[in-house]
């Protein structure tokens, strides 16, 4: 889980608007935020991603749900108010469900940093407070077959390409230092990074995972060393610190 800046309210979602859906709501039950400028906004609010569990929304198989971080049989008159909706997967926001947060709260991406909450270890989230706890618990964000596995095998990836470019760092720096292989060494460590990003599935987790490997700390001091670390790697490093759940 990740920090989510939302965008501002959708400037179709005036006032009138507002009280009509919500009168509707209340009258009919009809899901009356399935609109196209209220998804279209909080899905590009959260990068494509689920704002609690952060899986891509835009892939093949999954859709998204508009997700009611105070729950709507409890307020219905908060169904179309824009700071109570979040972009959510089906089993992020069937698990939530009529969860009452004003009396147990979980974490609210867009109104509080999940750092100060949770951190994670062998890929499973830990509550480092009473919020991140009730967050876990009630989303089951340590759901193996669901959720950890997925976080693994993403970051497994990633470790791989740590290793290979481990390897050329080190040739590089003992041996010829060929403009090819500076070039593909400092792209690599830009792709590797940009998978720590907020845009990027599981983003927090492989954030972690960079900053716990020790060989990607000898890549950096590889590249420093060479003066190979330019400021486009060092916002790249300092984005990465900022999602990383430690």
């Amino acid at each position: 889980m990740i920090k989510v800046n939302k965008l501002p309210k959708p400037t179709e979602l005036t006032p009138d608007v507002v009280l009509k859906l919500t009168t509707e709501y209340k009258t009919t039950k009809k899901s009356v935020w399935k609109k196209a400028y209220i998804e279209e906004a909080l899905l590009s609010s959260s990068h494509s991603k689920c704002a609690y569990c952060e899986c891509k929304l835009n892939v093949e198989s999954k859709y998204m749900e508009v997700e009611h971080y105070q729950d709507k049989h409890t307020h219905p008159d908060l169904v179309v108010d824009w700071d109570n909706l979040l972009p959510s997967c089906k089993r992020c926001n069937g698990r939530k469900h009529k969860h009452n947060t004003e009396i147990n709260p979980i974490i609210d991406p867009s109104k509080m940093n999940p750092q100060e909450h949770l951190k994670m270890k062998y890929y499973r989230l830990i509550g480092k407070t009473d919020i991140g706890k009730e967050t876990i618990s009630v989303l089951l964000l340590n759901d193996t077959r669901k959720v950890v596995q997925k976080r693994f095998e993403i970051s497994q990836l990633v470790h791989e390409k740590i290793e290979e470019l481990l390897e050329k760092c080190q040739d590089y720096h003992t041996g010829s230092k060929s403009t090819r292989l500076r070039n593909r060494i400092v792209q690599t460590t830009k792709n590797i990074l940009e998978e720590a990003s907020p845009q990027a599935e599981y983003a927090a987790t492989v954030a972690s995972d960079i900053l716990n490997d020790p060989h990607f700390h000898k890549i950096i001091d590889i590249l420093k060393s060479e003066y190979l670390w330019d400021s486009e790697l060092d916002e790249l490093f300092i984005a990465t610190q900022d999602i990383a759940l430690l």
